[in-house]
């Protein structure tokens, strides 16, 4: 990955890249929202790039691009090459000194980036990953840090609902360092993304945001959660119906991940638990899945979050 062009004083301080895929309506929450905050920032001398990168949408996403952003630079792929792939093509052509990576299913509230300058000119230098508070469309907090996988955390795991498995509980959510904080929302160096070639293509889809965070703090960086900064995930995975394809692609990371990241005898006995999933779930539907999924019904959030948003039933993270 080649970013284009070497930065000068002149270069907008934010590149911030939107991936899509059928997300029409989506797009139309995001783009004005999203654009109103950026304006506001750029106010106070904080420039900005936007990057769409529609992964061969055919319900009219580019064209909402075009309507709502005619300033932002459009992407158009023939194929939808993937979520990580996808921001990797447009950091190529990023000039911010930071990448902001966004689904299309994100609401920016007013003023949800006021604290985002001053966050990322106070990062330390060895702080390579930022990820801001998550709230959903009703205004509770989301969960959107995790602990790095293994075996025995899935297997404890299998306590808390399936949704909330890979996840941090609520109190956990401090600001400060973590392991990894979910893709659906980063704010990314750009110089350290692009030395470590960014992220993954061998997922297409889930746990390349584990993946980077893991290749980052292997390599001496550290990964932040900052609760100042405040976006809303209008629809996460886990508020979706079900989707066998989206699942399947769920299992398949995890798998990748621990075949990447944990030893052989995990990745070896993750692989027979999943053989056996479909038996074991055909035998009793009552009982926890052995593997957790993200389809289960979200728990209440305690009060305490942002204004809610009326937002569109519409896949978000599909875009990669």
């Amino acid at each position: 990955m080649v970013r284009g062009g070497a930065q000068n004083p002149r270069s907008p301080w934010l590149t911030w890249i939107v991936v899509c895929h059928q997300s029409a309506r989506d797009l139309g929450v995001l783009l004005p929202s999203l654009q109103s905050e950026l304006a506001a920032l750029a106010a106070r001398g904080c420039d900005s790039e936007l990057i769409v990168v529609d992964n061969a949408s055919t319900d009219g996403s580019a064209q909402v691009v075009t309507e709502l952003a005619p300033g932002a630079t459009l992407l158009r792929l023939d194929e939808n090459i993937g979520y990580g792939a996808a921001i990797n093509r447009a950091a190529g052509l990023a000039k911010g000194r930071w990448l902001a990576f966004g689904n299309a299913d994100l609401c920016v509230p007013q003023g949800g980036l006021h604290e985002l300058p001053r966050t990322l000119a106070a990062a330390a230098d060895d702080v390579a990953l930022i990820g801001p508070a998550l709230f959903g469309s009703d205004g509770q907090p989301s969960l959107s840090a995790g602990r790095f996988p293994s075996l025995l955390s899935l297997l404890r795991g299998l306590r808390r609902p399936a949704h909330r498995r890979k996840y941090l509980r609520r109190r956990e959510h401090r600001a400060g360092g973590v392991h990894w904080l979910t893709g659906a929302c980063l704010f990314a160096r750009a110089d350290v993304f692009e030395a470590i070639k960014g992220f993954d293509e061998g997922f297409f889809l889930y746990y390349e945001d584990v993946d980077l965070a893991a290749r980052l703090r292997s390599g001496g960086h550290r990964v932040v959660f900052e609760p100042s900064v405040k976006l809303i995930h209008v629809r996460p995975h886990h508020g979706r119906a079900p989707q066998p394809q989206i699942e399947a692609l769920v299992r398949q990371s995890r798998l990748l991940y621990f075949r990447k990241h944990r030893p052989a005898f995990e990745a070896a006995l993750l692989s027979a638990l999943m053989r056996m999933e479909p038996l074991v779930r055909s035998r009793s539907r009552s009982r926890p899945a052995l593997l957790p999924t993200a389809s289960e019904p979200a728990e209440s959030a305690p009060r305490g979050g942002v204004k809610p948003v009326s937002a569109p039933v519409h896949v978000g993270r599909e875009a990669g």
